[in-house]
């Protein structure tokens, strides 16, 4: 015999006494992610899901590499039927949850989800989800990333959501929500804070508290708001996208002071009045929309403003100057 083969021979007694296949997937996740696929009807989706098989290599989850604990659970883009499982509650190791595009998935978000302790990324977006949004999500402390958006939720946005100390996205967008925002938002204290509001109901005044908070990106568009909202900007903001357009907003337009990094501003069809301020020729602006609003004087000249297209300013009470007819 060589010796190289001399050589392999502890190797190849090694490999010949292990087991054939290591079992990495933990029992009480794969007993919960077959109690899971009953719920949904053994669907095409779970297709991988043989209890047979090591479930660590199912496709649509994520297993830890050390503790083999099912850490991520995806269901993407697809005709899932069913109401919401509450056995997902009970992968007590979910670290993220998405469940993205699944048009016929339905039902309220279960209480279960509050033993998710390590969940810091829930995505639960265009969904058939009904209902209010549980006050319970203030229990899970790790949330970074919070998603619910193209639903049917209804009822206010709770409160408990500003407990999450390092929530940094909040994606209500999308629903059918009332009532007024919570001044708690305020306390959000993630970094690069997205908060996405947009296409709901809800109304009122903004609250006087976010005044003082720096949103990386804000999205109240297409709801029923009112008051003034100069309170959002600032010249020592950081914000980069602020939409604030079809609501009913009213304030004074040439008070605002800008911060250099506002690229996106849209406040279209409010009763925002006043003039356009000289400061806004010196932003590095993106996209404006300052249409349908009490706005009057002459647009300032320089930086973008003038490579805007008419509609951005037109249906104003008084505008003039480029790219509108002349002022007189």
């Amino acid at each position: 015999m060589s010796a190289a083969c001399l050589l392999l021979l502890p190797l190849l007694s090694s490999f010949l006494l292990r087991p054939s296949s290591a079992v990495l997937c933990h029992p009480e996740d794969k007993e919960i992610l077959l109690r899971i696929k009953s719920a949904l009807n053994n669907p095409y989706l779970l297709a991988s899901w043989n209890p047979d098989t090591d479930c660590c290599y199912w496709y649509c989850l994520k297993c830890h590499y050390k503790t083999h604990r099912v850490i991520s659970l995806f269901f993407l883009a697809s005709d899932l039927p069913g109401q919401f499982p509450s056995a997902i509650g009970d992968l007590t190791y979910l670290q993220d949850l998405t469940l993205h595009k699944l048009s016929n998935f339905s039902g309220p978000i279960p209480k279960s989800l509050i033993k998710l302790k390590y969940l810091n990324f829930l995505r639960l977006d265009w969904l058939n989800l009904t209902g209010p949004i549980p006050s319970f999500l203030g229990q899970l402390k790790n949330l970074t990333y919070l998603n619910l958006s193209f639903n049917k939720l209804t009822g206010a946005i709770p409160s408990s959501l500003s407990t999450i100390p390092g929530l940094g996205y909040v994606g209500l967008d999308r629903n059918q929500l009332t009532g007024k925002i919570p001044a708690s938002l305020a306390n959000l204290k993630g970094n690069n804070l997205y908060l996405i509001l947009s296409h709901n109901r809800l109304s009122g005044d903004l609250p006087a508290t976010f005044s003082g908070v720096d949103f990386g990106k804000l999205d109240l568009s297409r709801n029923r708001l009112q008051g003034d909202a100069s309170l959002l900007f600032g010249r020592s903001k950081s914000t980069s996208y602020i939409d604030i357009s079809r609501n009913l907003f009213e304030f004074n337009l040439s008070k605002v002071e800008f911060n250099v990094s506002l690229t996106y501003l849209d406040m279209n069809h409010n009763k925002i009045y006043g003039s356009i301020p000289k400061a806004m020729a010196g932003l590095e602006l993106q996209y404006l929309n300052v249409s349908y609003n009490r706005l009057c004087g002459e647009i300032p000249v320089g930086g973008r403003l003038q490579g805007f297209d008419y509609s951005v300013y037109f249906h104003n009470r008084c505008l003039c100057g480029a790219p509108l007819d002349g002022c007189k």
